[in-house]
């Protein structure tokens, strides 16, 4: 990895301390950070995952496999297991005073106290027969040993091991988990949207077809079919496509962009690297792209894949603004890509696509005017409106924390229909979408806290901003990828 441990996103830290979960959050502080106040305990265990992290991860001399480190720990975790249960067996049967012995031993005072009440008592009746008790826990941890899921750190008596097996103990499940969690890591956490393809309805809510208007556009000198939508406002968003000469148009299978253009455009921004400073070009392995869209990386998915980059590729946009004398005044006018090369590896089989941004598309990702968001919460939206959305509710987030405003909003719907080309023209029927993109919204906790109905509008409460996003969206410098 070339990546610093420095630069690793702050939102990276938050995941894991998830996935460690708060039951061996809470040994670790017991047993390794015992000497910690609490209100270090945080930072405390973000910077011992930085040092695991940097020591096994990070290390510039070699090439890191994550696949070769989680399985060397995970054999290495379930032999220790193994010995761990055959030493405690061992001494058991050699009629040693153990673990088991003392754990019965604390069980026994308790219950006979006046703390233990008649529930407790019952569940623990057989605590008296020493044989019983001990023969039932050597089999929970025998289980425990042979189980692939379970962690080292489960186990029940780690106090009694010595403190340098302590601490490879959690280093060995930490190591597992953070292998574990970079192995599906997406190549950037951060991903970007252009701040033009979110505040205009480039995305249809679905599969819609390219009008068909013809012009000989006198500028571009070239014929186009084009596609215009009215906003609220009166501007206007033209969408069209240059036609080669002596091209054979078939106007009924020429379709509008959708939300799973969008995605696809999230994709290749997400694959993104330094590659694409430098020449505007992303290239990438189309395989994963094809699994995400389509589920299979079958020929027929290859080939409606293709043609959907081609298409993308072909698609020139142009604000448009009707002044009080009738003028029109355009306010953007840019293609989304140079090119799109489809090419196959012949060592492989494997294809890749090469794509080169517009000159336009790349100085505002250059001059960072786009919307930053972390990569996984779209990945969790199934809902097609959600899926264009996203991009809008995370703008808003942002602008309402840079300029202090309160989360709560009222957003009328045609803040909606300025950022969705909507198929329907009836506002119910569409209002109907939006209420049940803002539910998933809601129920997978991203952007959205609450919401509700308010006649052709809605009040929304979004999320705050929080820490890690404070320091990974708008501090100096750009994040780079994890895995390159």
């Amino acid at each position: 990895m070339s990546v610093k441990i420095q630069e690793i996103p702050r939102f990276i830290f938050d995941e894991l301390l998830v996935l460690i979960g708060e039951k061996t959050r809470e040994r670790l502080l017991k047993l390794i950070h015992k000497d910690e106040e609490d209100s270090d305990f945080a930072l405390s265990i973000e910077n011992y995952i930085r040092n695991i992290m940097n020591n096994i991860f990070f290390n510039d001399d070699d090439v890191v496999d994550l696949l070769e480190i989680k399985s060397t720990y995970h054999r290495r975790r379930q032999l220790t297991k193994k010995n761990w249960y055959k030493q405690l067996k061992k001494e058991v049967e050699s009629k040693n005073n153990t673990s088991i012995h003392e754990e019965r031993e604390v069980l026994l005072q308790f219950l006979n106290s006046k703390s233990a009440d008649a529930n407790f008592k019952e569940m623990l009746k057989n605590i008296k027969d020493e044989p019983t008790f001990v023969q039932n826990r050597l089999e929970e941890i025998e289980a425990w040993a042979n189980d692939t899921e379970t962690r080292l750190t489960d186990y029940p008596y780690l106090e009694s091991k010595q403190q340098y097996q302590i601490e490879k103990a959690f280093e060995n499940d930490l190591v597992f988990i953070i292998a574990d969690f970079l192995k599906n890591a997406p190549r950037n956490w951060i991903t970007h949207r252009f701040k033009d393809l979110i505040d205009n309805p480039i995305f249809a809510d679905g599969k819609a077809k390219l009008k068909g208007n013809v012009l000989f556009d006198s500028e571009q000198k070239a014929t186009i079919i084009y596609d215009d939508y009215k906003m609220s406002d009166n501007r206007v968003l033209r969408s069209f496509i240059s036609i080669e000469e002596n091209e054979e148009v078939q106007l009924d299978k020429m379709f509008l962009l959708d939300e799973t253009d969008s995605e696809i455009l999230e994709h290749i921004i997400e694959h993104r690297s330094e590659r694409f400073y430098t020449d505007k070009t992303i290239a990438f392995d189309i395989r994963p792209l094809l699994t995400r869209i389509y589920g299979n990386t079958s020929q027929k998915a290859y080939d409606l894949i293709t043609k959907r980059l081609q298409k993308i590729g072909r698609f020139s946009l142009e604000g448009r603004t009707t002044g009080p004398n009738k003028e029109t005044k355009t306010t953007f006018l840019y293609n989304l890509f140079e090119y799109v090369i489809v090419s196959k590896e012949d060592a492989t089989g494997r294809r890749y696509a090469e794509i080169k941004f517009s000159d336009t598309l790349h100085q505002q990702f250059i001059t960072k005017q786009t919307v930053q968001i972390y990569s996984h919460f779209i990945h969790r939206l199934e809902n097609r409106l959600s899926k264009i959305l996203i991009y809008a509710f995370q703008k808003e987030r942002l602008d309402a924390y840079l300029q202090g405003r309160k989360m709560k909003q009222h957003f009328e719907y045609s803040f909606f229909s300025d950022r969705i080309r909507f198929r329907s023209k009836r506002i119910d029927s569409n209002l109907k979408q939006i209420d049940a993109s803002l539910q998933e919204f809601k129920e997978a906790n991203i952007l959205i806290n609450d919401y509700k109905r308010v006649g052709n509008g809605f009040e929304i409460i979004l999320t705050p901003v929080t820490e890690s996003e404070k320091a990974d969206f708008f501090t100096a410098g750009s994040t780079p990828s994890l895995i390159q």
